[in-house]
């Protein structure tokens, strides 16, 4: 396929990494920063403005299959969409950072199509992305990853395991402690991720997800609760006053019990946050600032996140919290090489805006005849919605020849959410979530013959 990028600064070069080894990926670039990066990729290079016609009909935008505009700036984003429209029949991609352009382009539901009638077919609004992540996440005591399907009849939990948990040390197919309708569905252990087997053996430090029912998801919290000694509820310290922030403090302060504080140091930042949020303590300072965090008794908090916009201030501001025994620690981070130093420096939960939102358009474009529920892994797995169709001959789960590192985590059948066991037969209709390595989803559809 031939795919346009419009990037500025360092926002294409993942981009422009993944889809270059399948495909011919021009890319329309403005700015010295990032350019040094594209260069080395087997890559078109067009210097320009993505809102400038001449520089898209250049990259060949009018004979594209793909046009994804990721640049810096939302009025280049959505200008070079409705450019592209005019030169071709392209499917366009917007990256936006601003609600008001969102909620103008955003088509029918807002689920993150776009209106194609306006020249813009998927909407990408990471900010929001990643406040919806950390919200989920903080409302589940002790847990790193968290996510419902099924209309929320099927619950996943991810969790860091500690020294003393039950769980280590002893083939899965011994492990009794979990409540019926519960599957451990991943593993992620140090740079590996994988579907583990009867056979695997759980260790200390690992990053275990379970999937199943969401009645006995519930059970699965209570439980790890306990182990974990974390609590539902408390304070919420939020350093950084972006708009990540923002969406955040807002959506906590539909809770009447939550208790936020936001710390931001920019002084008219916080003038406008105050203006805004009307149940949120906004302080005027630096996150990072110890005798601040000590005089707001931000270590009886139950949470901090820290989403400011440079990866070193939320490392460190990271790290005090743990210093102040704070249970719960989230931090944005923007590189995948930063994630791994995070975790190897004790943060349990490093979140990356970009990344989550890289990896939608991704499977987009390599995938577009299956659903993608949820990545996994930072993008190694991936949770996807195979339907049987009406030719599906029933099959025991048993008998399905699957790939390696691919699970058939549960079944909707009739809207009625089923968590199966190898004799579970297969139906025509049947709504299957796999959940298997990105790699694996064309030989996932290929065991279903699909």
């Amino acid at each position: 396929m031939r795919i346009v990028l419009v990037s500025s600064g360092q926002t294409a070069g993942p981009f422009a990494a993944e889809l270059s080894r399948e495909h011919d990926v021009a890319v329309v670039h403005t700015g010295d920063a990032g350019r040094t990066e594209l260069e080395r990729l087997d890559v078109s290079l067009i210097e320009g403005q993505g809102n400038d016609p001449d520089a898209l009909a250049k990259a060949g935008a009018g004979q594209a299959d793909h046009m994804i505009a990721c640049s810096a700036s939302d009025e280049m984003n959505i200008m070079a969409c409705l450019t592209t429209r005019q030169l071709g029949k392209a499917h366009t991609t917007c990256f936006l950072a601003k609600e008001e352009y969102v909620r103008t382009f955003a088509g029918g539901d807002g689920d993150g199509d776009g209106a194609p009638s306006l020249g813009i077919d998927m909407l990408v609004w990471p900010a929001q992305m990643l406040a919806d992540k950390i919200g989920k996440i903080l409302a589940v005591p002790g847990a790193t990853d968290v996510g419902q399907f099924a209309g929320g009849q099927i619950g996943l939990l991810e969790y860091r395991l500690r020294a003393g948990l039950p769980l280590m040390d002893r083939p899965l197919m011994d492990i009794r402690d979990l409540p019926p309708g519960v599957l451990i569905a991943a593993v992620t252990r140090a740079d590996e991720w994988f579907v583990p087997r009867g056979q695997s053996v759980l260790k200390e430090h690992d990053r275990v997800l379970f999937i199943g029912r969401s009645d006995a998801m519930h059970e699965l919290a209570a439980y790890f609760s306990e182990h974990l000694g974390e609590e539902a509820g408390g304070e919420i310290v939020i350093v950084g006053g972006g708009t990540v922030a923002f969406l955040l403090a807002k959506s906590f302060e539909r809770n009447p019990r939550a208790h936020i504080k936001l710390i931001e140091v920019n002084a008219e930042r916080c003038m406008h946050l105050a203006q805004k949020l009307q149940r949120t303590l906004v302080l005027h300072g630096d996150g990072s600032d110890l005798d601040l965090l000590e005089e707001e008794q931000v270590r009886n908090a139950a949470a901090l996140v820290a989403v400011t916009d440079g990866d070193e201030k939320n490392l460190l501001c990271s790290l005090l919290a743990r210093q102040l025994g704070i249970p719960k620690v989230i931090t944005r981070v923007s590189s995948a090489a930063n994630r791994r130093l995070f975790e190897r420096v004790g943060i349990d939960v490093p979140l990356s805006a970009r990344g989550a939102a890289m990896e939608a358009v991704l499977h987009r474009i390599r995938h577009a005849q299956v659903d993608l529920l949820a990545t996994l892994g930072e993008g190694r797995g991936e949770v996807v919605d195979i339907v049987l169709p009406a030719s599906f001959p029933p099959t025991a789960l048993k008998e399905l020849r699957l790939p390696p590192d691919s699970l058939v985590a549960a079944l909707v059948r009739k809207k009625k959410a089923i968590v199966p066991g190898g004799a579970t037969l297969l139906e025509p209709g049947d709504h299957c979530l796999v959940i298997c390595k990105a790699e694996r989803v064309d030989e996932v559809r290929e065991a279903f013959a699909l």
